[in-house]
């Protein structure tokens, strides 16, 4: 029960960083709308490839933030150890070789959700930009 509110204020740290992370890609986005309608495919691949770093990085940082509570509470000797056990629990690869004490194992499972549901949230966010490229290449290229 002591781990509740760990629990809560790391689902919140995440949705907060997640949810920053979406405003300045939004922000970004709209600067270099022009892009969408440029010509040439690597400007087009550039900018996917921009998004695509940025969303891996809003993600490590997640990922960081949640290793280091484990790091911290003592529940994982390393802060190596810390990060491979979030990357692996965030992203629900969940390979078992390092596990959590009781207790920290149900953060473990809130972790995982947390992850699954930020990456949907990513994946949503580079499909509603890539079926804007779509959408516009097909009007371009629609033949009346």
């Amino acid at each position: 029960m002591h781990l509740v509110p760990v629990a809560l204020a790391m689902l919140a740290a995440c949705v907060i960083v997640q949810s920053l992370g979406t405003l300045v890609m939004i922000h970004w986005i709209a600067r270099v709308r022009q892009v969408f309608e440029s010509r040439y495919v690597v400007r087009r691949v550039g900018l996917l490839l921009g998004l695509f770093m940025f969303i891996v990085l809003l993600h490590l940082i997640q990922i960081a933030l949640w290793a280091g509570v484990f790091w911290r509470a003592g529940e994982l000797s390393t802060l190596e150890k810390a990060a491979y056990f979030s990357i692996t629990t965030y992203t629900t690869v969940g390979f078992g070789d390092v596990v959590l004490g009781p207790g920290w194992r149900v953060l473990a499972g809130i972790e995982g959700l947390t992850g699954i549901i930020l990456v949907g949230w990513s994946t949503a966010f580079v499909f509603a930009i890539v079926n804007r490229m779509y959408e516009h290449w097909r009007q371009v290229h629609e033949v009346s």
